[in-house]
């Protein structure tokens, strides 16, 4: 059965008439169009709905982004795959391409013989870990998934990299006036500890950088995800503290090991805003960098409204109209019911 579903899947495939390089350097001969695309990666989805092919999403990797299905209600039934993915899935539902990055040689393997163009969408490792080298990759993914859908998803991917090098220069053009060693000591709670966060190879990391924080993981060997000592906050001192991904602050107020850190003495502990995506990965980072910086600098953007430019992009990406209530639940990282809490514990 499953040969014959893997000969279905050959015969019925469209033309390959075209090249990709993906984040891997590979060159990879994809679709001329492809209207069955297999999201095995958190970051696929977002993108996908930006560039105006959500609908051609058949499969995706599990996530409880808050605003996911809020801002698309077809999503919620597109069927859902963890990290390992099961392939006998992605041959039901007729893949055409598939974007992935989890477990990457056996992954790219399996995709192969089952016949399915796959383009690896996230970077497996950060030439630059700094701000620039983190503009160049969240371009870079973009632009990767424009080419390889084509046509109008090609343009508004082009179109995102404008407003992403646009909103850099504007909130450069600020923070620039705060000298290095007067930056803001920010530490970034990733979750589902206090101690979980992301390290210099991450778009947290990179976003924060242009937004003119100093991140303190910087201090860190931590490249991506993972831990840190409480000994390690306590030298660091952090003077801002952002809870992502749905989780308390209560990771955080309520440990009294915390209690002597500057963020917490001053009340400085937030909540991350969250949307399709969680701001710490996918294309809204550029809305978190946005954020870190008008909460680290009040005085640089008292003319900027936070509020107004996410229902902007919002109403011009994903070309969804948020209500002022809407924008004031994402913007505290809450659900559209008003709830904060990561069921995935993730």
């Amino acid at each position: 059965m499953r040969r014959l579903l893997i000969l279905l899947t050959v015969l019925a495939a469209p033309a390959w008439g075209r090249e990709i390089e993906d984040m891997a350097g590979r060159v990879v001969s994809v679709p001329d169009h492809a209207d069955r695309v297999a999201c095995l990666e958190v970051l696929c989805y977002p993108k996908m709905l930006m560039l105006g092919a959500a609908d051609r999403v058949v499969l995706m990797t599990d996530n409880a982004a808050p605003w996911l299905v809020a801002t698309n209600p077809a999503a919620a039934a597109i069927p859902r795959v963890g990290a390992e993915v099961n392939m006998e899935e992605v041959l039901a539902r007729g893949a055409q391409l598939a974007f992935f990055r989890y477990a990457p040689e056996r992954t790219r393997a399996k995709l192969a013989e089952l016949g399915v163009p796959a383009l690896l969408s996230q970077p497996l490792s950060h030439a630059r870990p700094d701000g620039q080298g983190f503009a160049d990759e969240a371009k870079a993914m973009v632009r990767l998934f424009g080419k390889a859908l084509g046509g109008e998803a090609e343009r508004r991917a082009e179109e995102w990299c404008a407003y992403f090098d646009e909103r850099v220069r504007f909130v450069a053009g600020r923070v620039a006036k705060v000298p290095p060693a007067r930056r803001t000591r920010l530490y970034y709670v990733r979750g589902p500890q206090a101690l979980s966060t992301q390290g210099r190879g991450s778009y947290t990391y990179g976003a924060g950088l242009l937004a003119g924080a100093d991140m303190v993981v910087g201090r860190a060997s931590l490249a991506d995800k993972g831990g840190v000592s409480m000994e390690d906050m306590l030298g660091w001192d952090p003077e801002v503290i952002l809870v992502g991904r749905q989780y308390p602050l209560e990771l955080v107020l309520d440990d009294p090991r915390w209690k002597d850190v500057a963020a917490v003495r001053s009340g400085r502990v937030h909540s991350t805003p969250e949307g399709v995506f969680y701001w710490d990965g996918g294309p809204e980072n550029v809305l978190l960098m946005q954020f870190m910086a008008k909460l680290l600098y009040p005085d640089l953007f008292r003319d900027f409204d936070l509020a107004a430019e996410v229902k902007a992009y919002y109403a011009r990406f994903y070309r969804v109209t948020l209500s002022d209530g809407d924008v004031s639940q994402l913007l505290q990282g809450r659900s559209p019911d008003g709830s904060r809490r990561n069921p995935m514990n993730n």
